[in-house]
Formats: C-alpha cells, structure tokens, sequence
C-alpha cells in the first residue's frame, strides 16, 4: 500500500514538473518586490512588463518615459519578441509560421494553457473578433480577454502580439505575432523588457525606520 501511495505521488510530481515546465514564463516583480507586474522568461533571463502596466499609454508616451518613470526598462528588439512569442506557442500543434514575421495560432483546445499564460502576464483590453463573409461583411462576433502589445526596434522594424482568450468557450483561442513596417506612435500598450539583472527597489529607508519605530512601539504596549 505504501508503495502504491509512494508510486501515486511520484507521478504527480511528475506530471506537476511537466506542466510548470511547459509554460516559459513565471511571475516575477516590476518595480517593487512582490508587485507580481512583469514575467521572467526562464530560457533567456529577460523580465517583461506585464501588459495592463502601461495600456492607458501610446507608445510615444511610453518612449519618453524610459529615462524617467519606467528606468532600467527598454524597448525590446525584434529578435527577442519572437523569441517570447514563439516559445509560449511553438509547441502547440496548431501554431502556423508564416515566414520570418508571422505566425497565428487558432484552436478550441489549450484552455488552460491561455489561462496560465493570462495568469502570469495580466490583462489589457477586451477586444472583439468576428468572422466576415466572402465579401467582407461581419458574419458574427464575440468578445475576448486579451494581451495586445506593440514595438518598435532601433532600426525602425514595429510589430504587435496578441492574445484572445473568449469568456464563451463556444469560440476558439487566438494568437497571433506580426512584424510590419508601419507607424505604431499612436498605438497603445508598448513592450517593455529588462535584464534580470536589473533589480527591482527595496522599501525605502524611511518606511523600514516608520515600520521599525511601529514595532517597537508594539512591542512596548504588550509589555506595558
């Protein structure tokens, strides 16, 4: 009996190990520890900005707020979005390339997976798909939970990813990568990413000395 037990365990944390290890992405902080507002991907030690951290910004706010409110961050090259974007879709059987700069993926299956993507990286918008008729009109639509980021490199290459997941399960999964050659400045929710390196702000001293000051004013009352 205790063997079986021992032998049930085992391939739990097998098949535990195995789906920790699928997804490339953990959760890791910002700009603060333990803000849980960036995602560390494990094989390239890059930490990218969760998505909903800078949604409300274009992308020529987000730019000029790199010296300043989002410091040690950087815009990401094309080469390293590609690599984020293939390595969470790659596997799945029904990812399709495209060539170099295009890749989509739609699919009724892999719920969880989305889900343990959303989980790690946050949400941005509701977005809505639908489908269209031969001549272009929409044929039906729904909403979706989304991720939706844009970039742009220093040579001047800009893109966007995105991500739907549907609140009705009735509809399929999407996910799409797609570099192009256009102005993004206007678009909303930019790519961030750092070195892990970089790291992220302790509690001021000020707060540890207020903190310090309360304890020991706690302390005081219990013993009073």
């Amino acid at each position: 009996m205790l063997k079986k037990i021992t032998r049930v365990l085992g391939l739990i944390a097998l098949l535990t190990s195995v789906t920790t290890q699928a997804l490339p992405i953990v959760q890791a902080d910002a700009f603060l520890i333990g803000d849980n507002k960036a995602a560390l991907e494990t094989n390239t030690g890059l930490i990218w900005m969760d998505f909903g951290v800078n949604s409300h910004l274009s992308y020529n706010q987000v730019r000029d707020l790199l010296p300043t409110e989002y410091t040690g961050w950087r815009l990401p090259n094309v080469a390293e979005v590609d690599h984020l974007w293939t390595s969470l879709f790659a596997d799945l059987p029904e990812w399709n390339r495209f060539g170099t700069g295009f890749g989509t993926l739609t699919s009724f299956s892999h719920t969880d997976y989305f889900d343990s993507i959303f989980s790690v990286f946050g949400q941005n918008l509701d977005a809505t798909y639908f489908t269209v008729d031969e001549e272009g009109n929409p044929l039906e639509s729904w909403t979706v939970k989304s991720l939706f980021g844009v970039f742009m490199d220093e040579a001047g290459t800009s893109g966007y990813v995105s991500m739907g997941r549907p609140y009705d399960l009735t509809y399929p999964n999407t996910t799409i990568y797609l570099e192009f050659n256009t102005d993004v400045s206007g678009w909303f929710s930019t790519l961030l990413v750092k070195d892990s390196s970089s790291t992220v702000s302790e509690p001021s001293p000020l707060i540890l000395a207020l903190l310090a000051i309360a304890a020991l004013l706690l302390r005081a009352r219990r013993t009073a």
